[in-house]
C-alpha cells in the first residue's frame, strides 16, 4: 500500500515512500474480530515543507551514492588470502549490495546534477561499469550468462548457467512469477547474469536499469551479477557459495517482478529463507541465527538495520518464515505455497493488491483461520525448544529466558513483575521447582495489554520425561488471565510463560532515510514498550 502524493519524501533504505503524512495503521484482524484493514491518512505539504524535503532528499541521495561506492571499492590484495575467509555472504558491513543499489536507483533523480554521472556509472551493467574489453555470452534456457573474454573458464560458465537455470526453474515450478523481461537490453529477452570479480566480501547482487514510476506499478525487470571467484569465502566450498548466492539473488530478481520497493526486511528474510529451500543440504543461512528472533526474541521481527557495523539481523529473520512453512507445509513444485501467497499479496504490479510485508502476513494467516497474535506467540514459545519444533532444530540454539526463578518450600512466590515487550517480539519467564517442592501447583496471574493490540501469552510445562505441553492463554478483553498448572518437583522440570506482542500498528510512511533501523511500511511502531505484568505463586 502506498499513498498518492508522489515523490515528496525519501524512503527508508531501499523503499520509495512518497508521503509526509502520519498515517495510522490499525492492528491486524485477530480472533476477537478487530479490523484487519489499515487506514492511512495523508496531509498536503506546504511549499516550505517541499523545499526542506528537496534538500533532505539530495543529502540522502548523496549518502546512498557514497554507500554504493564504498561497498564496491576493491578489497586490498592481501585480503584475498584463503587463510582469513569472510564468513558471511553479505558485504563486510552487513548490507546487501542489492538493496544498496536499489537505494541509489530510487534516489538517483534527487542527486545534484553534478553527481548524477557518478551514480549512472555505478548503476550501469558490468560491461560498462567494469570496463570489459571483450564481452561474450552463452545461453542456458531462460538465462544468458555474460563475461569478459579470457577472464573466466568455460567450466565455470557452465556451472553458473546450470545453477541459475535450476534455481529459476525451481521457483517457477512452484508458481512464482518469472523475472520480468528487460526486452533486448542484454541482447535478448533472457535474464542476464554477469560474471565478474567482485572482490572479497561481495558474493553477488541484482539490479534493474530503471526505477519504477513514482505512482507505480512497482514491478521491474532485473539483471544479476555473480562473482567469478569465491575462493576467499568461508563456510563451505566455492561451488556451494555460488549455489546459495544464486538462490538468494535470483529470489531478489523474482521479487522485483512483484514489487521492487517492498519492505527491505521482508525482501532479505525471504531471500535467505529461499536458499535453504532450494539447497537444503548446504545450510549456510544457519550462521544468521545468532542475530535472529531465535536468539534475540525481544527484538522486533521486522527490523532492517541499515547502519554500518550493524549485525545482519534482517537475514536471521528467515527463521520466522521457516516456522510458517513447517506449520503450513502444503507445497507446489517442492516449495511451500504459503510463501508464494505472501508475495502474491505484496504484488505491486498493475492490478496487484500491494499489501506491505507484515500486513500480507497477517492477512494470509487470517485466510487460514488463525491470526498473527496466536501464531507469533506460538513461534516465540516454540523457539524455546527448537529441536522439537523444526525439522533441523537440533542444530539451532534455543531462545533464552528473559527472567528465571527457582521456587523452594520457603520461597515460592513473586510480587508483580513487569517485562516491556516491543512490537513483534516475545519474552519468556522461566520458573523451576526445587526437588523439595512437592504436591504443589503453579498459579500464573497475568495483566497484559488488551489482546486487540496483539498481546498474548503461552504457558508451557516441561515434565521429567522431557515432554512439553503448551497452552495458549485465553485473555479477557482487558488482557487479564489466571492459569494453574502442575508444579511438583518430582514431575516438573520447568514452566515457561512466553509473553508476546504481535502489535503491528504503525505511523506508516514516516521513517527518515537516516534512521538506523527501519520497519514495515516505512513506519514508526505504535506498540513498542508494551507493559506485560505477571505474578507467580504456588498453591497447595
Amino acid at each position: 500500500m502506498r499513498t498518492p502524493l508522489g515523490r515528496l519524501t525519501l524512503p527508508t533504505t531501499g523503499l520509495l515512500v512518497a508521503v509526509l503524512a502520519l498515517g495510522a495503521v490499525a492492528a491486524p484482524g485477530y480472533a476477537d474480530g478487530t479490523d484487519p484493514d489499515p487506514a492511512v491518512t495523508n496531509t498536503t505539504p506546504t511549499a516550505t515543507t517541499g523545499a526542506t524535503d528537496a534538500t533532505d532528499a539530495a543529502v540522502d541521495a548523496l549518502d546512498a551514492l557514497d554507500d554504493v561506492e564504498e561497498l564496491l571499492s576493491p578489497a586490498p590484495a592481501d585480503d584475498r588470502s584463503t587463510e582469513s575467509p569472510v564468513p558471511e555472504r553479505t558485504t563486510d558491513d552487513g548490507r546487501d549490495l542489492t538493496l544498496a543499489l536499489r537505494d541509489l536507483r530510487l534516489r538517483q533523480a534527487d542527486l545534484p546534477s553534478g553527481e548524477r554521472a557518478r551514480a549512472a556509472a555505478l548503476l550501469s551493467r558490468p560491461p560498462t561499469s567494469e570496463g570489459w574489453a571483450d564481452e561474450v555470452w552463452s545461453d542456458f534456457g531462460s538465462v544468458r550468462v555474460h563475461w569478459d573474454n579470457g577472464t573466466v573458464s568455460p567450466d565455470y560458465i557452465n556451472q553458473v548457467g546450470a545453477i541459475a537455470t535450476h534455481v529459476l526453474d525451481t521457483y517457477q515450478t512452484a508458481g512464482y512469477r518469472a523475472p520480468k523481461s528487460d526486452g533486448t537490453v542484454g541482447g535478448d529477452a533472457k535474464l542476464d547474469v554477469y560474471i565478474t570479480d567482485l572482490g572479497v566480501g561481495l558474493y553477488g547482487y541484482c539490479n534493474t536499469d530503471h526505477a519504477p514510476p513514482s505512482k507505480g506499478p512497482y514491478d521491474t525487470p532485473a539483471y544479476c551479477t555473480f562473482s567469478s571467484d569465491y575462493s576467499w569465502a568461508g563456510g563451505q566450498t566455492a561451488l556451494d557459495n555460488l549455489r546459495v548466492t544464486a538462490a538468494h539473488e535470483l529470489f531478489h530478481a523474482t521479487q522485483f517482478a512483484y514489487d521492487y520497493e517492498e519492505d527491505a526486511w521482508f525482501m532479505e528474510a525471504t531471500a535467505t529463507w529461499a536458499e535453504d529451500e532450494v539447497y537444503d543440504d548446504i545450510d549456510d543461512n544457519r550462521q544468521y541465527l545468532s542475530q535472529s528472533p531465535m536468539r534475540q526474541p525481544r527484538k522486533p521481527l521486522d527490523q532492517f538495520l541499515s547502519c554500518y557495523s550493524c549485525a545482519p539481523r534482517q537475514y536471521g529473520e528467515w527463521i520466522f518464515f521457516r516456522y510458517l512453512t513447517e506449520r503450513f507445509p502444503q507445497a507446489q513444485g517442492g516449495l511451500p505455497v504459503i510463501m508464494r501467497r505472501l508475495w502474491q499479496r505484496v504484488d505491486a504490479s498493475s492490478g496487484g493488491p500491494d499489501n506491505y510485508s507484515i500486513q500480507a502476513v497477517a492477512r494470509e494467516l487470517a485466510s487460514r483461520k488463525t491470526d498473527l497474535r496466536h501464531v507469533y506467540a506460538q513461534f516465540g514459545d516454540a523457539n524455546r525448544r527448537p529441536s522439537r519444533t523444526y525439522e533441523e532444530g537440533r542444530f539451532y540454539r534455543a531462545a533464552g529466558a528473559a527472567k528465571s526463578w527457582t521456587f523452594t518450600p520457603r520461597k515460592h512466590s513473586t510480587p508483580w513483575q513487569r517485562l516491556l515487550i516491543d512490537h513483534l517480539s516475545t519474552g519468556t519467564v522461566q520458573v523451576k521447582p526445587s526437588a523439595a517442592l512437592r504436591g504443589k501447583r503453579l498459579r500464573i496471574d497475568l495483566a497484559l495489554p488488551r489482546p486487540k493490540t496483539g498481546a498474548a501469552a503461552v504457558v508451557t510445562r516441561y515434565d521429567k520425561s522431557g515432554r512439553s505441553k503448551a497452552t495458549f492463554v485465553r485473555l479477557s478483553k482487558a488482557g487479564n488471565a489466571r492459569v494453574v498448572v502442575p508444579f511438583s518437583g518430582r514431575t516438573t522440570t520447568r514452566v515457561d510463560v512466553t509473553l508476546s506482542n504481535a502489535g503491528i500498528r504503525y505511523r506508516c510512511w514516516t521513517a527518515q532515510a537516516d534512521d538506523p533501523v527501519h520497519y514495515s511500511c516505512s513506519g514508526r511502531p505504535k506498540d513498542n514498550n508494551a507493559p506485560m505484568r505477571y505474578r507467580l505463586s504456588t498453591i497447595g
